[in-house]
Order: structure tokens, then C-alpha cells, then sequence
């Protein structure tokens, strides 16, 4: 579902993350990613508890988020990545990672947008594309770190 916009919310968040974490980083658009596995969805809602936004990411861009965060070593990413599960440590960074980004999701001023949950692993699930079809994959690229699939889906 890449659009003008599209290229402008990659912008957005390789801005926002590359001064999170203190590192190089790019997104660019990508088109039919594979979130396969599957291991965090962050949403996000407004005042009211509607949802006004998700989050997804593929198994290797919720490891590399979390480790970027506080420098944990690439090794540690790659671990995970074998074991196919985020340890204690990725999972609590990448929450966090995900709570400061919802400065990505921009609204009305007056509708003020919070990390309702963050749902890892079994607990991460894609909502249904029916009912949410406005979204946008990524390919985030942190520099040290790698690349993974990020999705952002946008509930207005």
C-alpha cells in the first residue's frame, strides 16, 4: 500500500529512530512483507479506548529495536534470533521503543494517542486487514544491527 505519503513516514521513522538510538538508520518502503514470525504488535489508542494505530514487526526487527535501544551486543540479537524467541531484555526494550514511538502517529491535538499493550510472540497478532486495510510495511535497516520488517497500520 505504498504511497507519496508512504515515503514520508519512512523518512519520519528513520529520523525518529536514528535519534532514539543514537545510530544510522533507514526505512524504506517495501510491498507484501512476510511478518512470518510474527513477534510484537504495539497499539496504540486514543482517550476514548478506540484504537488509533498499530505497530507490527517480524521476529528479527523486534530484536534489533530492543537491542539498539541500550547497545546490547549483536550477538545477543543473533541469538535470538536462532532460538526463534526475544529473552527478558529485548522484549522490556522494544516495549519501551514502542511506548516512545507513538510519537509517530500524528492526530487532531486534541485526541491524545497512548501504548494501550504490546502483545509478543504468541500473543503478537496482525489485525484483521477488513477491518484495518490503511497500513504501510518497512524495511528498517540500524546500522551494526541489521534489518527487519516493520509494519505501521493506521485506525482513523
Amino acid at each position: 500500500m505504498s504511497t507519496a505519503s508512504s515515503f514520508r513516514i519512512a523518512e519520519e521513522i528513520g529520523q525518529f529512530m536514528s535519534n532514539l538510538f543514537g545510530l544510522k538508520v533507514h526505512a524504506h518502503c517495501v510491498t507484501n512483507g512476510s511478518f512470518d514470525p510474527l513477534a510484537a504488535v504495539a497499539t496504540y489508542v486514543d482517550g476514548s479506548d478506540f484504537i488509533r494505530g498499530q505497530i507490527a514487526c517480524d521476529h528479527r526487527c523486534a530484536a534489533i529495536l530492543g537491542a539498539a535501544l541500550t547497545q546490547i551486543p549483536m550477538s545477543v540479537v543473533e541469538d535470538s534470533i536462532e532460538k526463534g524467541e526475544l529473552n527478558g531484555n529485548l522484549k522490556a526494550n522494544a516495549h519501551e521503543v514502542f511506548n516512545i514511538a507513538v510519537n509517530l502517529f500524528s492526530y487532531q491535538q486534541s485526541s491524545r494517542v497512548v501504548l494501550r499493550e504490546v502483545g509478543f510472540e504468541q500473543n503478537a497478532r496482525l489485525p484483521d486487514s477488513k477491518r484495518y486495510p490503511k497500513y504501510d510495511d518497512f524495511c528498517i535497516s540500524v546500522d551494526r544491527y541489521g534489518e527487519g520488517l516493520l509494519r505501521m497500520i493506521h485506525c482513523v
